[in-house]
């Protein structure tokens, strides 16, 4: 990973080579060269490997930034004056400017994806922030009267005094999530930032704040054509905001063939055609859903390019994936990302169009048809279910025939959420003990597995059911994971992704929509549908929602590459000595991936597979200090 990272220490000189292990642990091959500073208080530097990673120093201002803002026009707009012209200016001046004029407020004004750090030589204040929706990662951490900061783990690590230790709250987050939930890291002690947030770092304190949300005030005395119009609207414009920059023939879109991505190379049609587009797919049918792509591919006369995956392609990216993500990362369709980008490389794009964000904007996952089939229960008055329906299932057998489905069907609408949407992963259906050792339990106690997901869900007043869950994904399920995969997985192969449909004015129009016409009835994504209905083929409208999933837990079974990998690892001493599992838990899955349920047991051994591997590759080798430079 390539962007930014530094130390503060007000009053205390601070020499740019001081970061280089900060900088050795941001590096990438194809880096076009790193930048450093040194002041009084503050040191900052960047790993380049974009124009958009820059330093800018002025009379007591320092900043670093990682930012792709859409709109410099308009701030050199508001900037100019009759002796400064901001069109000359690098865009890290441009915004460490903005913040001479507006103060705090300066991040309003951006408009893109961004991380920053800058440092007030007058007010002595060092600022971190991220965008609004959590494109941008930057972790922080404090060691007595210094801040350090990166836009990744490793390059906090390799400046800590002593080598951090594992946060098993973190590691239980990856276990539950796939990847570690914010404003946690893996180590103790360090923190990333959530989305929507900065830090001050003033007078020997720290605080946090979040300068923008998401905030779902639905509007009503709209008609469902009025929504429909907007939607459509208002993605045509972010699409379009987001091509602005560079060159359309360097330009292309990830197409899985759902609606999202589909959209989005629609609106892109409108500016530059042929758009370039690029998909994976399998030889097994039940992960492959080419034919959707190629359908939408031909809809919109795209330059479409295709690449077929097996298990070797698997195999061959663990290796590389596993070196990559520096905090434990198990969403296996990384895989599939990494291939697609290499494979927009390798055609000559640089920034690739994600469709990231539709589902958790708009309610395009299956589990939220799910979900509400059991919150119904809870329209029924509470004498009802209370003094009649649960009696009578209370002497239902227990279990899994089909007379006790009343039973289990109460039961589970008796679950609050989020617990209830979580309630099938295999960690809260299975008793912690039977899993974890002691030790682990009594750091990660269960009761407080879902600490960071219950307050999402739970956070602001008002919300419907479904507007808490969706409002919970897109803090997790994209700035915790989805945002981390695609933009890092791009990243490996040398390409910058963009992400229009989490625009923030897409975002804000997504809270105010009545959440019936998000998911009506049982139909998900209904309005976004409604939008698109004129535009998208049939065929994509009504499909299944699929991605870019990879069949890893099958391959577990079918190479005997990956299946050795796998074996040999889980079973080595070293892993089952970590102090997480319980033997004869690591042995179960192993047996049940085989003989029970290979799909859902073979997910959970790409996560323990994963973990291990991001044991030996990152968390064994030994730290650095600078702590007396």
């Amino acid at each position: 990973m390539s962007g930014i990272c530094g130390v503060c220490e007000p009053g205390r000189a601070l020499g740019g080579g001081s970061l280089e292990p900060m900088l050795a642990a941001l590096a990438l091959p194809d880096e076009s060269g790193n930048e450093s500073i040194g002041l009084e208080s503050v040191a900052m530097a960047v790993a380049r490997r974009w124009d958009c990673q820059q330093i800018a120093v002025l009379p007591g201002i320092c900043i670093a930034t990682d930012a792709a803002i859409l709109n410099r026009k308009e701030l050199e707009s508001e900037l100019r004056d009759s002796e400064y012209n901001p069109a000359r200016a690098s865009l890290a001046e441009l915004i460490a400017r903005l913040y001479l004029k507006h103060g705090l407020d300066f991040l309003a004004s951006l408009d893109g994806p961004f991380s920053l750090a800058l440092w007030d030589e007058k007010s002595r204040r060092l600022i971190l922030a991220v965008d609004r929706l959590g494109v941008h990662a930057l972790y922080w951490s404090r060691q007595n009267e210094r801040v350090y900061f990166a836009s990744r783990v490793g390059a906090i690590r390799s400046v800590h005094r002593d080598s951090p230790r594992i946060d098993r709250m973190a590691l239980m987050q990856f276990l539950l999530f796939s990847g570690v939930s914010a404003p946690l890291s893996i180590y103790e002690g360090i923190e990333r930032l959530p989305a929507g947030h900065f830090l001050v770092f003033e007078k020997g304190e720290v605080r946090r704040t979040r300068y923008w949300n998401l905030n779902y005030t639905e509007s009503a005395g709209r008609t469902e054509a009025d929504w429909a119009r907007d939607v459509q609207q208002t993605m045509r414009a972010a699409v379009h905001r987001h091509m602005t920059e560079e060159a359309p023939e360097r330009t292309g879109a990830y197409l899985s063939g759902g609606t999202d991505s589909s959209s989005v190379i629609a609106f892109m049609n409108e500016r530059h055609s042929p758009v370039k587009t690029f998909s994976i797919f399998f030889d097994d049918e039940r992960y492959s859903e080419i034919s959707f792509a190629r359908t939408a591919a031909e809809r919109f006369g795209a330059d479409h390019h295709e690449l077929r995956m097996s298990a070797k392609d698997a195999f061959d990216a663990v290796p590389k994936i596993s070196q990559y993500f520096d905090e434990p990362f198990a969403n296996s369709s990384a895989i599939g990302g990494y291939y697609c980008a290499r494979l927009a490389r390798d055609h000559g794009v640089d920034y690739l169009l994600a469709g990231d964000g539709g589902d958790e904007l708009f309610a395009g996952n299956e589990r939220y048809a799910s979900d509400k089939r059991f919150s119904l229960y809870h329209e029924l008055p509470a004498w009802i279910r209370k003094g009649i329906i649960e009696p009578i299932v209370q002497r239902l057998p227990r279990n899994d025939g089909r007379l006790s489905l009343p039973r289990r069907y109460v039961s589970r609408a008796n679950i609050p959420n989020p617990r209830r949407i979580f309630s099938y992963g295999l960690f809260f259906s299975t008793p912690p003990e039977e899993v974890f050792q002691p030790d682990f339990l009594e750091a990660a106690p269960p009761d407080r597995w879902l600490d960071i997901a219950d307050a999402h869900f739970h956070f602001g007043e008002g919300r419907t059911e479904l507007n808490r869950l969706l409002y919970m994904d897109v803090q997790m399920t994209l700035a915790d994971n989805d945002l981390r995969k695609v933009f890092g997985t791009a990243e490996m192969a040398g390409v910058r992704a963009r992400f229009p449909l989490l625009d923030w004015r897409l975002a804000e129009l997504s809270g105010r929509i009545p959440s019936r016409l998000k998911l009506k009835g049982f139909e998900k994504r209904y309005i976004f549908k409604q939008a698109m209905r004129s535009i998208l083929p049939d065929q994509i409208i009504h499909k299944k929602k699929h991605g870019f999933g990879v069949p890893v837990a099958l391959w577990f079974l079918e190479d005997p590459r990956l299946e050795t990998l796998m074996k040999d690892v889980l079973n080595d001493p070293k892993t089952r000595q970590r102090g997480y599992f319980r033997t004869a838990f690591l042995d179960d899955v192993m047996k049940k991936h085989r003989e029970v349920d290979a799909k859902n047991y073979g997910e959970i051994l790409w996560y323990l597979l994963t973990l291990e591997l991001w044991h030996r590759e990152h968390q064994e080798t030994p730290v650095q200090s600078i702590c007396s430079p």
